[in-house]
C-alpha cells in the first residue's frame, strides 16, 4: 500500500503578479522562503494583512509562484473572526465568494471576490493518483 502525505494549509494567498506590484511596488518579484511538497510551490517571504469587516490577520503568507486569480484560503473560525461569509469551496472557484482587503507595504488591494475556506483535498500527481 502506497503512503500519501497528509497536511493541513494556514490561512495563506494565492495571488496574481499584477496584485503582487499593487502591494510591493512596480517590477517586484515573490521571493523564496521554503519549497513546499508540492513541485514548484513555495511559501515565499512575501506577508500581508487580510481585512474584512470585523478584523483583520496580519502576515498572512503568499505562496507562489503567482497565479492567474488572487485567491485568500482560511478556515471557517478565520472567517467568522474577520466577519466574512467564506464559502468552502475548491481552489478556484472563487465566483460569489467572499470579498476581503489585502494591505502590503506599497498599497492595497479590494477583491470583490476570492476568499474561500478550502475544501478537503490531497495533492497526488496523476501518474500516482491512477497507480492507487
Amino acid at each position: 500500500m502506497k503512503q500519501v502525505n497528509v497536511n493541513v494549509s494556514n490561512k495563506h494567498i494565492h495571488i496574481t503578479q499584477e496584485h503582487v506590484e499593487k502591494l510591493f511596488g512596480e517590477g517586484y518579484l515573490l521571493t523564496v522562503k521554503k519549497y513546499l511538497l508540492q513541485p514548484t510551490e513555495f511559501a515565499s517571504n512575501e506577508t500581508v494583512s487580510v481585512e474584512g469587516p470585523k478584523g483583520a490577520f496580519e502576515k498572512v503568507r503568499i505562496v507562489g509562484p503567482v497565479r492567474q486569480n488572487t485567491q485568500v484560503e482560511i478556515t471557517v473560525s478565520d472567517a467568522r473572526r474577520i466577519g466574512v461569509d467564506a464559502p468552502v469551496r475548491l481552489s478556484g472557484d472563487l465566483k460569489g465568494s467572499a470579498s476581503v482587503k489585502l494591505t502590503g507595504p506599497k498599497g492595497e488591494v479590494f477583491l470583490n471576490e476570492g476568499c474561500i475556506v478550502a475544501k478537503r483535498h490531497i495533492h497526488v500527481p496523476v501518474k500516482e493518483a491512477q497507480e492507487m
